[in-house]
């Protein structure tokens, strides 16, 4: 059992309802925050997933509600009745609730010291919201960790070409350089992991480390990436976009995965410097499919938001960039929209050298990584007048192509990350 005071973090009820259950093969978490969550949908999809595919295992639910105003409630479905099927062992419900003020990142420590109280072999969290969550998905995920021996199971969703961009142009990329292994989606809802990395993660981690509470998901991703785990990747369908009300914190969530990115960077250096070899990662399914469905995005606006960061922020990029990065974004920032191109050398040269000046902290960190804000919305706005009209494959071979401007340029920030001193080169 991991070295951790849950008896400090778990509620009373909830470790009752824990020893109660006592030990279980599977565990399958579903967190949801609100009201809107359609956790119904969601629970109904999981059992029914789990009854026709682990009917002779024993199994536990535990649905940790992250209670707000409008709070979504405890959920006590019967599994015996779902769809008819019978499960042949233990099938137990078990409900969390957690104040909405609660450090992030509360519901996937919930879920860990769950699995581990339970010695739980094959855990999966499936996020209450995921609309398009379905029986399938249990298979997807439990099996390669339950019948396999996989320690983590990130998923592969279907996109559009306007969707994702983050994934595609930085967190891809990047940390397949670092690490060696291409896992496609490393900030995910949806993902399976084994008791033993649940272990170790209550060991490992910081808890009361924003960086850590902001994106806990990418950090266990990580995490498994850069120790002797065994990781693969699934296929579960299309991945839902999100509605306006998410939208809404589009700044908030960048500032999250650039600052978790840049520390999980930092915490596992030890790893990445040593220079592992790239090895392949098993696939089950495709690992790239786009969606058709129409999509609207304000190119426009993203242009105008990036030139007037680089205006408003010109002093504090001054000190994170070298001069010649910096005074080429600067020039972009002057074009016609219509022409503007942020290239991959560029694009590249720049993640690195803010990464760089992140491990030196050459300035506030916060401060960094909103500066890093703008300068994604001028990659994004070019990625998308690049690829208007691009089919799946164009698309993959730009990925592809971007992926080997990380590598190319990565000996160069590895000496760049080890020279001492303060500011830009």
């Amino acid at each position: 059992m991991a070295q951790i005071s849950e008896e400090s973090f778990l509620s009373d009820d909830l470790l009752r309802q824990l020893i109660s259950v006592g030990s279980v093969d599977l565990l399958v978490g579903i967190p949801s925050c609100d009201a809107k969550d359609n956790v119904a949908q969601v629970v109904k999809a999981v059992e029914e997933g789990l009854l026709r595919n682990f009917r002779r295992e024993r199994i536990a639910l535990i649905h940790v509600d992250e209670t707000s105003r409008n709070g979504s409630g405890a959920l006590q479905p019967s599994a015996s009745a779902n769809s008819g099927i019978e499960s042949l062992r233990t099938f137990r419900w078990i409900t969390a609730k957690t104040d909405s003020t609660a450090v992030p990142g509360s519901s996937l420590r919930t879920i860990l010291l769950a699995a581990d109280l339970l010695h739980a072999k094959g855990c999966a969290v499936i996020d209450a919201s995921a609309e398009s969550s379905n029986p399938a998905w249990v298979e997807a995920l439990l099996a390669p960790v339950y019948r396999e021996q996989f320690d983590f199971v990130a998923p592969l969703y279907s996109r559009h070409r306007f969707d994702g961009l983050l994934t595609r142009n930085l967190l891809y990329p990047f940390c397949r350089t670092l690490y060696g292994k291409p896992m496609r989606e490393l900030r995910a809802t949806e993902f399976a992991f084994s008791g033993r990395l649940a272990n170790h993660c209550l060991a490992q981690a910081d808890w009361e480390h924003e960086g850590l509470q902001g994106t806990p998901e990418m950090w266990m991703a990580v995490t498994a990436l850069s120790n002797s785990f065994r990781c693969c990747q699934t296929y579960l369908g299309p991945k839902p976009r999100v509605g306006p009300s998410a939208a809404a914190g589009f700044v908030d969530a960048i500032r999250q995965t650039i600052n978790g990115l840049f520390w999980c960077m930092e915490n596992t250096s030890s790893y990445w410097l040593n220079g592992p070899a790239p090895e392949p990662l098993r696939t089950i399914g495709p690992d790239h499919q786009l969606t058709s469905e129409p999509i609207r995005v304000n190119r426009k606006r993203l242009f105008q938001m990036y030139s007037s960061g680089v205006a408003e922020l010109s002093q504090i990029l001054g000190t994170i960039l070298d001069p010649t990065t910096h005074q080429e974004l600067v020039r972009l920032a002057t074009l016609d929209e219509s022409v503007f191109r942020m290239s991959d050398a560029l694009w590249v040269r720049t993640v690195y050298e803010f990464a760089s000046a992140y491990h030196r902290s050459v300035i506030n960190r916060d401060h960094l990584v909103q500066a890093f804000v703008p300068i994604y919305r001028g990659r994004a706005c070019s990625f998308l007048l690049q690829h208007r009209y691009s089919e799946s494959d164009e698309l993959e071979a730009h990925i592809e192509s971007l992926c080997h401007e990380f590598e190319q340029q990565k000996a160069s920030f590895i000496e760049r990350w080890n020279t001492k001193g303060q500011g830009a080169s």
